[in-house]
């Protein structure tokens, strides 16, 4: 859906603590702005934590199935209840409930205005859907309390969880791999969907994207079970669902879980196109005018002199005693634990603060979310020197260093970068037929506006993957391009959907830049 009502219509109805709690915010500092379609959404993440309170008698109070039922009824969800089933009480009362509860979901015994299985939010870069989802997450979480008005809005009394999606399915990942450990032949999603509900009946996902085989396969499983044992889902991303795992292999396969998105969850597009991260750079930029004794956090060009003293400066600042004369803030080497029995090296770093990198050691190496988290986590502060031009002929690269931001960016790093070109010519588009050795063999062409041509066809005999049939594109500019599936001329058909998602990455990691640049920003 499209939010399309007024403020003022908003305002003569009930106001929740989401709305509360934005406006607040909006009068109380200069940094906000009273903007429509953020209070709009607002109101419809009240009316989600109104129906998540205790004392309502909404969908999501009436059909809450116990701990101790969930394994089964997960199960019995996921179709893989065995021969050997042992019809015991609890398993029966647990199988009763589920059945009571998909009847009245798949019957749509409530109203379809009501956001039975969560909200997806979706929208331009920078126009407020974390901000919002993190403000409702909050009041969820810890309620809102204002005295003077006489207004007291309680936590909801259910377990929740907010995290970044790529965290979660390394999370995901990590629980399937031990349970298959434990029980090779048995299906892991089950299982893990019942102890993600235990642990957590809200979770609230920042920027999903599928761009994965394995992953589209995994979500398009778990998440459907999650909404049948009752797990309530809020989620921002860029891509409208219908877009979600656009042009990837088997997509036909992901496409049933993209109706239960839109079946289950209210999906609301915001339709500004104001980024507010960039607000926070201009506002920046005149403080540093103002003021010389702010360190600047995007440096250029690399080379300068200049730079390097700069980031030698940030480097010390990292170390806590450094001001006391201790040596903490003397290089070291160290090594970083990751998920799944991995590590990473660092080559500088000091005891308490700062983690020194090359552009070349994260990017260009085979790292991935796992490692880019864990390092996150480690540092408050990461110095990242000798960033090139980020375009399609550094298209691996380019897509390593959007994740490494968007991992930074959750953990609420500090990121201090000496670069090649300004932050303005960071990113640059796609805009030539590019080619990449480093193990991937992605060829990409797409135009200058970062967009790939949105008709194709396949000509020759064969599906989309046989070596007989050749995927053509009809281009924007008239031009048709050949997309081989055999991925030797354009780009294959397993690759498309990542090169979209990296057109996309930019635009986000621009804005979020932007906004790390802030002296108050990080942890």
């Amino acid at each position: 859906m499209s939010l399309h009502r007024t403020a003022a219509t908003l305002l003569r109805q009930r106001v929740g603590p989401i709305s509360q709690a934005f406006k607040r915010r909006v009068a109380s500092s200069k940094r906000f702005r009273l903007d429509n379609e953020q209070l709009l959404l607002s109101s419809k993440l009240d009316d989600l934590y109104f129906s998540l309170t205790s004392t309502s008698s909404s969908f999501h109070t009436r059909f809450f199935l116990p701990d101790q039922f969930l394994e089964t009824a997960a199960r019995h969800f996921g179709g893989s209840l065995n021969d050997n089933f042992t019809t015991n009480n609890i398993d029966i009362a647990a199988i009763a409930m589920a059945t009571a509860h998909s009847l009245f979901v798949n019957n749509n015994y409530y109203s379809q205005s009501q956001p039975r299985g969560g909200i997806y939010i979706h929208g331009s870069v920078g126009v407020g859907k974390s901000m919002m989802m993190d403000l409702f997450y909050s009041m969820c979480a810890n309620g809102l309390s204002i005295p003077e008005e006489d207004v007291h809005f309680y936590p909801i009394q259910r377990t929740h969880r907010r995290i970044h999606f790529h965290e979660f399915m390394l999370d995901v990942h990590q629980r399937i791999h031990n349970y298959k450990m434990m029980h090779p032949k048995s299906d892991p999603i089950p299982s893990v969907a019942a102890s993600l509900a235990k642990e957590a009946r809200l979770l609230c996902f920042d920027e999903m994207q599928v761009t994965d085989i394995a992953d589209a396969m995994i979500m398009k499983r778990l998440i459907t079970i999650l909404f049948d044992l009752g797990v309530v889902i809020v989620t921002t991303s860029n891509r409208p669902p219908s877009a979600l795992y656009e042009g990837g292999i088997n997509r036909s396969i992901f496409l049933p879980f993209i109706e239960t998105i839109y079946k289950r969850m209210l999906v609301i597009r915001m339709e500004g196109t104001h980024d507010y991260r960039r607000d926070e750079l201009l506002r920046l930029q005149t403080s540093r005018n103002a003021s010389s004794s702010l360190l600047p956090t995007y440096l250029y060009p690399a080379n300068d002199p200049s730079s390097q003293r700069i980031l030698e400066q940030w480097f010390a600042q990292g170390a806590a005693d450094a001001a006391a004369g201790n040596d903490d803030n003397k290089a070291q080497s160290e090594t970083i634990p990751v998920v799944m029995g991995r590590s990473v090296h660092v080559h500088r770093a000091n005891a308490h603060h700062c983690g020194w990198f090359t552009f070349q050691e994260l990017c260009n190496q085979p790292l991935g979310a796992a490692d880019y988290l864990a390092i996150a986590h480690r540092f408050d502060c990461i110095i990242v020197e000798k960033v090139p031009q980020l375009c399609g002929n550094t298209y691996n690269e380019a897509r390593r260093f959007v994740t490494l931001i968007d991992a930074l960016y959750e953990a609420r790093t500090k990121l201090v970068i000496s670069a090649d070109v300004s932050r303005e010519n960071l990113f640059v588009g796609f805009d030539a037929t590019v080619e990449t050795h480093d193990g991937d063999e992605e060829i990409a062409i797409i135009n200058d506006d970062k967009q790939i041509g949105s008709e194709s066809f396949i000509n020759g005999e064969g599906g989309s993957s046989s070596s007989f049939s050749t995927t053509m594109i009809n281009a924007p500019n008239g031009k048709v391009v050949e997309w081989s599936a055999t991925g030797r001329i354009g780009v294959s058909l397993a690759q498309l959907s990542a090169v979209r998602e990296v057109s996309f990455s930019f635009m986000r990691a621009e804005s979020r830049l932007a906004e790390m640049a802030a002296p108050n920003w990080g942890r």
